[in-house]
């Protein structure tokens, strides 16, 4: 069933996700399945037939709480790798997402029983595969039970930054790694493909997750590389490595969740890396490799690396001057933005530009609901398909409302692009509700 996107954001609670004109189908997968034990758990969907155009698809996956029959030890509470799987009657079988769960004890403040964090995934390239029939899989690789899985996907209707004209799965699998007598890039070998008709680039989506642990404690607590080769020559280099884990916004935790890891966090969605391969021709052979660094491993540990690495076609750009607004940082009441708020400040923004061209300007439109709109004219450089984050001046309302313990709304437009109309206006506007900043006396 179709409905306008912001009445169902506003009813359901995903503020974050696009209000703009422009109908969104709902598909539901999984409802809250219980996380009980290593293993895949699948669920068949009917996703849209794929005669209609969608400017975003996302995946919702809501993680929840349960209690173990029993009361067992860890029961929702350690690190496990949570994997997201498309697998179409076709054969073809391609991650959407993966995550990590948290060090979610019930006795820490963020996380008691009934606890729920969303993570939202921009599925958008995949939609050539998200049609008609077919199962979404989600590999818990747990050893104790605890977590639920809820998973919605919101397909958006619209024209999207550039056509998917194909999607080559290369890699897949857990491998270790460090094994001198069979080293990973066995697993990995080069791949050749041909081009398929429309494409104007491409690119490898590449995300991998290391864990275990020998005598350096690799592969989850020691930072390796990768390259990734393209007709034999050297296209990207890439480390294995989070840094920031000591910021995650789901803090505190009853664990480790302060050590920085190989390219995962506790309680956080894993980044996939998106390596250019360039302007392509259709029907031509392509060859894409991806090499480890060489490691031979110490003691008795058993150093291992998740991977899924897939080859993205795409068509040209669908818009010269494109600038999405991707979502409102601060002031704002979504999970992910823990740390950011309640602000007491200057909001902050999310834009993306999915134009061809590069933006130099961008004007705003913006405040708290019931109050004053000020504008604010943004100057400097965001080259094609790059983000970036924005501060707008304070808004004299946010003053106003500190204090107030109901919800408020704040709201983003984006009203011109290098000093014109944006050509594409429904990505250009978004609203979130968020609780004002505390009011605290002077003396």
């Amino acid at each position: 069933m179709k409905k306008i996107l912001l009445v169902l954001l506003m009813l359901s609670g995903f503020q974050q996700l696009k209000a703009a004109p422009g109908d969104t189908t709902w598909v539901q997968a999984h409802a809250n399945k219980w996380l009980d034990w290593y293993n895949n758990f699948d669920t068949t969907v009917t996703f849209p037939n794929g005669t209609t155009s969608y400017r975003k698809v996302y995946m919702i996956f809501t993680l929840g709480k349960y209690q173990c029959p029993g009361s067992p030890q860890y029961c929702g509470d350690w690190d496990y790798t949570v994997q997201n799987f498309i697998m179409t009657p076709g054969g073809d079988t391609l991650e959407l997402g993966r995550l990590i769960t948290p060090y979610a004890s019930a006795t820490y403040p963020r996380t008691p029983w009934g606890w729920k964090q969303r993570y939202i995934f921009d599925v958008t390239d995949f939609y050539p595969v998200l049609q008609n029939s077919s199962t979404v899989r989600t590999l818990y690789s747990g050893y104790s039970g605890g977590f639920t899985a809820d998973i919605k996907f919101a397909f958006i209707e619209g024209t999207p930054m550039r056509n998917v004209t194909g999607i080559d799965p290369i890699y897949k699998g857990s491998h270790n790694y460090g094994d001198a007598a069979d080293p990973i890039d066995n697993h990995l070998p080069a791949v050749t493909n041909v081009v398929p008709a429309g494409t104007v680039s491409s690119e490898l989506k590449f995300t991998v997750t290391g864990h275990g642990a020998d005598g350096n404690y690799c592969s989850e607590f020691c930072s390796k590389y990768y390259d990734v080769l393209l007709n034999g020559t050297n296209v990207a280099h890439k480390d294995i490595w989070r840094n920031d884990c000591g910021l995650n916004h789901l803090y505190p935790q009853s664990g480790t969740w302060v050590y920085d890891r190989a390219n995962w966090c506790p309680g956080d969605q894993v980044a996939v890396s998106s390596h250019s391969l360039g302007a392509q021709t259709p029907g031509s052979n392509y060859t894409v490799n991806v090499d480890f660094e060489n490691y031979t491993k110490t003691g008795s540990g058993t150093p291992s690396y998740t991977i899924e690495g897939a080859v993205f076609h795409y068509g040209a750009m669908n818009h010269n001057v494109d600038a999405d607004l991707l979502d409102i940082v601060a002031p704002s009441n979504f999970e992910a933005h823990f740390r950011q708020n309640p602000l007491c400040g200057k909001p902050v923004v999310r834009v993306k530009n999915n134009g061809s061209q590069t933006i130099s300007s961008i004007k705003f439109n913006y405040g708290v609901a019931g109050g004053f709109l000020p504008d604010y004219t943004w100057n400097g450089t965001l080259p094609s398909m790059e983000e970036a984050l924005i501060e707008l001046p304070e808004p004299w309302e946010l003053r106003v409302v500190s204090g107030d313990t109901a919800t408020k709304y704040f709201s983003a437009r984006i009203t011109e692009v290098n000093n014109a109309a944006d050509a594409d206006t429904t990505n250009n506007y978004m609203n979130t509700g968020f609780k004002a900043s505390p009011k605290w006396p002077i003396d």
